[in-house]
């Protein structure tokens, strides 16, 4: 039986279909293609941005040897300008509780406790959001499993993300995932390029931390749920001290793909959450906000001249603006011996 309080918070009109994860159900991926496309059908607002989306200008830069993208895209000017401060938050409506969401705007629910939505400002196509149904505020812990289990339910097609609450989410009050196309984002095929740190082994799961330009990366890979789960639990853990401020979560982002019975984990960690040239005036103002996407090498601009002036030793500077280095890393895991074993020589 479900639990009552939560059937309360979604109207049936509002679900285009369900995934119950029991055996036999059409693939999550299909119900999601679905879904797409009755919203590009029937939800006129979600298909012009999606025509703009379309025609997003993008441009490839070297950093190094690595890949880096940059894109134009205005439409997604609202979410890199939200103020996300708590006074901010407090005051506006979440635009992600679902009686707060377009009267067009349908959902799969995702085992009960989700709505995937398609993303009214979308990165990529396809572009989904993955919400949960309670107003919970954006924190991993206590959905580390479902994030795992989301990329398995999705498969080789897909890539999960998670942006902390004050790591380029722009609902910092309200718990929740999105979800691109696989290789989308430049790390997905970049990180082996980058200097190997530190590698290890868990039992059922294989890190490494690696040095990219600007930014430290840990990459985590096991076929074992719990063992991948428990290590991910213990790196944000370690990453508290340096993060935590009142009770809030790690400054960290995050990828994760399941791929043939394997997940990998790209993960991020932080020091801050915006260039300070974010907030500066005039011409040295630049209106990037690095969450996820960013972090893994797609750079989105919603100015013109932004994107113009986007060259790759400035995005390298932009990401080590925010990014913890490796080295920082590597001296934190070693207090909570995480990296216990040195790197191949």
């Amino acid at each position: 039986m479900r639990n009552m309080d939560i059937d309360d918070c979604v109207a049936p009109e509002q679900i285009w279909s369900e995934f119950t994860g029991m055996p036999g159900e059409p693939p999550l991926a299909r119900r999601c293609g679905e879904l797409f496309a009755q919203q590009l059908y029937n939800w006129q607002e979600f298909a012009t941005a999606y025509m703009e989306m379309n025609g997003a200008w993008l441009r490839e830069l070297n950093a190094a040897g690595h890949t880096l993208l940059a894109q134009y895209n205005p439409g997604r000017a609202v979410s890199a300008t939200a103020a996300v401060d708590a006074s901010a938050v407090r005051r506006r409506p979440c635009f992600l509780c679902p009686d707060r969401l377009p009267a067009a705007q349908r959902a799969v629910r995702y085992r009960g406790d989700f709505l995937i939505l398609v993303n009214p400002r979308p990165i990529f196509s396809p572009h989904f959001t993955v919400a949960h149904v309670r107003h919970l505020p954006q924190r991993l812990a206590g959905h580390v499993r479902t994030l795992l289990t989301l990329a398995k339910d999705l498969g080789n097609d897909f890539t999960v993300f998670y942006n902390g609450p004050r790591c380029g989410a722009s609902a910092p009050d309200h718990h929740h995932f999105q979800v691109c196309p696989a290789d989308a984002v430049p790390v997905e095929k970049e990180w082996e390029k980058g200097r190997l740190v530190r590698a290890g082994k868990r039992t059922g799961v294989d890190f490494a931390l690696r040095d990219l330009p600007g930014r430290g990366l840990v990459v985590m890979e096991g076929r074992d749920e719990g063992a991948v789960a428990a290590l991910l639990e213990e790196l944000i853990a370690a990453l508290e001290p340096g993060g935590e401020r009142g009770g809030e979560e790690a400054l960290f982002n995050l990828l994760t793909t399941y791929r043939d019975g394997l997940w990998r984990l790209f993960l991020f960690p932080r020091r801050k959450h915006r260039p300070d040239a974010y907030y500066r005036e005039g011409d040295d103002a630049l209106l990037v906000t690095p969450g996820a996407v960013e972090m893994g090498g797609l750079i989105i601009t919603v100015q013109e001249r932004d994107f113009l002036r986007m060259t790759a030793p400035l995005v390298v500077e932009i990401l080590g603006e925010v990014s913890l280095l490796a080295e920082e890393v590597e001296k934190i895991g070693e207090i909570f011996e995480i990296f216990t074993a040195s790197a191949p020589q």
